[in-house]
C-alpha cells in the first residue's frame, strides 16, 4: 500500500534515486555539442535562469534530446547530482527540451 500521508511539501524537493541505468532511458538522441552549437546556434533558445550553453565549459560537452519537459529535468538533475556541469535548451526544429551536460558520451 502506498503510504499517502507522507507527501513533500510544495516548494520542497522529492528526493529521486535515478541510476544511469534508467536516466539514459530518458534521452532519445545525442550528439557532441561543438559542432551542433557552433554550427547551428540559432536553433537553440536557452533559459536565461540556467548556465549559459556557450559558456567555454561546455565546449566539449553532449547534448541529449529528450521527448517530455519532465525526462529533460530529471535528467538535468541527474547530471548535476553526477558531478556535471548541465543546462537546458529548447530545440526548436524537433521542438524538444535538449539537456546540454559536460558529461561525454559513453
Amino acid at each position: 500500500m502506498t503510504d499517502t500521508t507522507n507527501q513533500p511539501a510544495p516548494g520542497r524537493s522529492l528526493p529521486i534515486a535515478l541510476t544511469q541505468h534508467f536516466a539514459d532511458m530518458l534521452w532519445h538522441t545525442g550528439t557532441t555539442s561543438a559542432h551542433i552549437l557552433g554550427e547551428q546556434r540559432d536553433r537553440f533558445e536557452s533559459d536565461p535562469a540556467l548556465p549559459d550553453p556557450d559558456d567555454p565549459m561546455f565546449a566539449e560537452g553532449y547534448l541529449r534530446w529528450c521527448r517530455t519537459a519532465a525526462d529533460a529535468v530529471l535528467l538535468l538533475a541527474h547530471e548535476r547530482a553526477a558531478g556535471h556541469s548541465a543546462t537546458m535548451l529548447w530545440g526548436l526544429d524537433e521542438d524538444e527540451r535538449v539537456v546540454l551536460s559536460t558529461r561525454l558520451h559513453e
